[in-house]
């Protein structure tokens, strides 16, 4: 008996399903890797990535002669304009609708982003009907954007596609967290700004998450454990010349660390240091995530390879927690260095779970 090997599989496979294609060749492959000619060659057919066999293949009705790709999602012929396969000539002008860079779409009127190409929060609270989203109040001859959140005009600033009211010509972005200008320093929610008591004259960048003003540190967390809470947390610093940025991670000032945007309790800042991330320790405790690691010994602790597992001449420890029942001294990795596993003399581990089977 005669068996193919598994390229031998793989190219048959692709001649069947090349034979069976209902398309003649891509409009502009250069453009669109969706949009195809019929195999008639008298019709358009879209169908994403020309995966028909499993993502669909839908036909346009639309005329193959002087059908054009505007973007990869995006095509007109004589007669209309498309967006995937569906006719939006109610919703955009034909003959003036492009494509800039970064997917911004025009026409002569309004500026697009289609609703398929935003977050499904933001088509949840806004859409109807209609596939595109017009950016209110957007000049089609001047918007740019700036980045994935912030785009502008010669008249306005745009978080998220939606105009905001702020002095346009003092206005800047501070970081992820936060933007000012001359009257405000605003805090960055999705898809909106809220307003803040921080001094906008003083307000300055500190790293991508915290900023100054002339008093405090500022951290805004939009979310704690998967709740939204809009927390502006204030930590009052009194020499800013002094201020260290540990590991990306942690700030050190006024014999405080900061860490996620809060202070770390009882630690010792003269001897704070980092022993492998996440874990940290001063001369009397160890940390984890900034948390107390109970009981843990800075002197004799240890991370293993695996950042799971940790310990000290006592415990072991797993997630920063006491590992019950591991033995210290013969705890570590399993034979496999490529397993999850650890084990000791008694019992074989995985996270903070004994393997029973």
């Amino acid at each position: 008996m005669r068996y193919f090997s598994n390229c031998s599989i793989l190219i048959f496979l692709s001649v069947i399903i090349h034979a069976c294609s209902p398309f003649s060749g891509p409009v502009d492959e250069a453009v669109s890797d969706s949009y195809y000619f019929s195999k008639s060659g008298n019709d358009i057919c879209y169908s994403p990535m020309g995966n028909w066999f499993e993502l669909g293949n839908d036909q346009l009705n639309a005329d193959a002669e002087s059908f054009e790709v505007i973007a990869p999602d995006f095509g007109r012929d004589k007669d209309h304009l498309y967006f995937k396969s569906y006719i939006i000539d109610s919703e955009a002008d034909k003959n003036s609708f492009t494509v800039k860079e970064d997917y911004i779409f025009f026409d002569k009127n309004h500026v697009y982003v289609p609703f398929d190409y935003l977050p499904y929060e933001f088509r949840d609270e806004h859409q109807h009907t209609d596939h595109l989203w017009i950016v209110e109040e957007a000049n089609p001859e001047t918007f740019e954007k700036i980045d994935s959140d912030w785009s502008k005009d010669d008249v306005n600033y745009y978080y998220n596609y939606q105009p905001i009211d702020v002095d346009y010509h003092s206005f800047e972005v501070l970081n992820e967290n936060f933007a000012k200008d001359q009257n405000q320093v605003y805090l960055l929610k999705d898809f909106q700004l809220l307003t803040s008591t921080i001094d906008a004259p003083t307000a300055k960048k500190l790293t991508n998450r915290y900023i100054l003003d002339k008093n405090y540190l500022y951290d805004f967390q939009e979310y704690q454990n998967g709740k939204v809470v809009d927390s502006l947390i204030a930590i009052s610093i009194q020499n800013q010349g002094d201020l260290r940025i540990i590991e990306n991670e942690y700030l050190l000032f006024d014999k405080k660390i900061v860490y996620d945007g809060f202070e770390i309790e009882n630690v010792d800042a003269s001897t704070f240091q980092v022993v492998k991330l996440p874990y940290t320790k001063d001369q009397q405790q160890v940390y984890y995530y900034g948390k107390l690691i109970k009981g843990a010994d800075p002197v004799t602790f240890e991370v293993f390879e695996s950042p799971i597992y940790t310990r000290d001449k006592d415990r072991v420890f797993a997630y920063g927690e006491v590992l019950q029942e591991a033995d210290v001294k013969t705890f570590g990795p399993s034979d496999d260095k490529n397993s999850l596993l650890y084990r000791d003399k008694n019992h074989i581990y995985r996270g903070n779970e004994i393997v029973t089977d």
